[in-house]
């Protein structure tokens, strides 16, 4: 079951984000527009959004290994997309290190230059984290 997170998953979800490695700074913040996947009461996976007026900077995607495989991480992603074009972002974009095949190919994100979003994420915790300098940026229109 996918559905929207409350601040009672805050510890699940950072639990989950440290378990792969992924950053934990803005999520207490922004937890209210994260989903959450969960089975039998455990969660299973995450995904976040941050909101910087008609952009939204996609964060934090991420599956329990033992849950991998089976198409969650998609639907985590396909929701927080869905929601953005009823709420009116009209671009959403991500940063990744790993994952760059796997928005590309099966969610239609694209590489874009990371200076055309430098001023608009500015306020963003993750945005500005120096482990997250390198990732590549990558953008997708919604709506």
């Amino acid at each position: 079951m996918i559905r929207r997170a409350t601040e009672e998953d805050l510890v699940a979800v950072l639990g989950l984000l440290e378990s792969v490695s992924l950053p934990s700074e803005g999520v207490a913040e922004n937890i209210r527009d994260f989903v959450v996947a969960e089975e039998s009461g455990e969660l299973q996976g995450c995904a976040g959004l941050e909101r910087h007026g008609r952009l939204g900077l996609l964060r934090s995607v991420a599956v329990r290994r033992k849950a991998q495989g089976r198409q969650l991480g998609s639907a985590l992603v396909e929701r927080v997309l869905r929601e953005c074009t009823e709420t009116g972002v009209g671009e959403v974009v991500l940063l990744t290190t790993t994952a760059q095949r796997f928005f590309g190919e099966k969610h239609g994100f694209a590489v874009r230059a990371r200076e055309e979003y430098d001023a608009v994420f500015a306020s963003s915790m993750e945005w500005r984290l120096p482990r997250c300098s390198p990732a590549v940026v990558m953008g997708r229109r919604v709506g």
